[in-house]
């Protein structure tokens, strides 16, 4: 995999991790609306969005580091 591509992976990792973690040790509370509708609190929804891509990250990055792995074994 093209190494802009990991750089690329892992940014939004470290996004992630930063949206959550201003979530749980900050206190951080994210609200929004819909069609002009009334503000709700959509914080537990982020978080585990942000768990979700974390998760989906660290599993693309094993891949990759398994690839690797397997790619200097064959040389």
């Amino acid at each position: 995999m093209n190494q802009d591509v990991v750089d690329l992976i892992r940014d939004e990792r470290d996004r992630a991790l930063e949206t959550l973690r201003q979530i749980e040790d900050e206190g951080l509370v994210i609200q929004e609306s819909e069609d002009g509708g009334p503000m709700r609190d959509v914080t537990a929804k982020r978080a585990n969005r942000q768990r979700q891509i974390i998760e989906r990250m660290d599993r693309v990055l094993d891949a990759v580091a398994r690839e690797a792995a397997l790619a200097d074994e064959a040389y």
